[in-house]
């Protein structure tokens, strides 16, 4: 059932790559789910792993119409037609175009608006879910700024690595430029601090330049710092969630929790009007 009012736009970013976004934007959708939401994956990454762990459609077996498409000027494909279901009820996926994807962007960076065509496309499905997760790619290209302007608010990833909280300032820098150049305002709704190795002193130290940087941009730190384990990978990559874990440990419990508790925060400040 559509809802009645516009979807909540979340992009999940860092100009870092490797520190987890496609599986904080894919147990987010889950999560969501979960509190009884319909929810839309954009995959704005030409990698496409999104799309890989949540259909079966890939390089060799490529979906009838993607986001290549809907972005892509000559083409007649819309965004209805690009939309696909997922492996869970509740989720729907705009896929990756993969290298299509990139070949169209390529096209676009000489178009007027080339910027705003991903929010353009959005519009026209604003009100059929109640929330869209923009799982985004580590580069300042121009599907990237696309994602950036279509989106409410970000959730920025973050691992406790001097060249991930180089990448963490860079895509704070990269949201200033927005404002500054192109008028957009995107609120940071938080971070989420993955990948953490307890045994690493550099990580520990670092987890505390996050939380004083946090504190220093008055941005939430989004539910607890995630470990380095492969549970979480695993699950993602076959497009499960925490929550469906047919054999759930005391951790992966805990996992699925963090990410409801994540996505009622999102709930809460879209209620009070944040994104509006």
């Amino acid at each position: 059932m559509a809802s009645s009012t516009k979807a909540s736009k979340v992009v999940f970013g860092n100009l870092k790559g490797g520190v987890g976004k496609t599986v904080c934007t894919g147990q987010a959708a889950h999560a969501a789910v979960v509190l009884g939401h319909r929810v839309l994956i954009v995959d704005a990454d030409p990698q496409g792993n999104i799309t890989r762990a949540f259909t079966n459609f890939d390089t060799v077996n490529m979906p009838p119409a993607s986001l290549a498409d809907v972005l892509d000027r000559r083409a007649s494909a819309t965004i209805h037609d690009a939309i696909q279901p997922t492996r869970r009820e509740g989720i729907s996926i705009l896929p990756s175009g993969f290298d299509e994807l990139q070949a169209v962007q390529d096209a676009l960076i000489s178009q007027p608006g080339a910027e705003n065509s991903l929010a353009k496309a959005l519009r026209e499905v604003d009100q059929d879910f109640d929330f869209i997760f923009i799982d985004s790619r580590p580069a300042t290209d121009l599907i990237t700024r696309a994602a950036f302007m279509a989106a409410d608010r970000m959730i920025v990833v973050i691992q406790p690595e001097d060249w991930a909280i180089r990448g963490l300032q860079m895509t704070l820098s990269a949201v200033e430029d927005l404002k500054e150049y192109l008028d957009k305002d995107l609120p940071v709704a938080g971070w989420i601090i993955n990948l953490v190795n307890p045994s690493r002193n550099d990580h520990a130290e670092n987890l505390e330049q996050l939380k004083a940087m946090a504190a220093a941009e008055n941005v939430p730190i989004l539910g607890e710092p995630i470990p380095s384990t492969a549970d979480l990978g695993r699950l993602s990559v076959v497009g499960m969630g925490a929550d469906e874990h047919p054999k759930p440990t005391p951790r992966i419990r805990n996992f699925a929790s963090m990410f409801l508790s994540i996505v009622e925060s999102l709930s809460t400040s879209t209620q009070n009007g944040v994104h509006a």
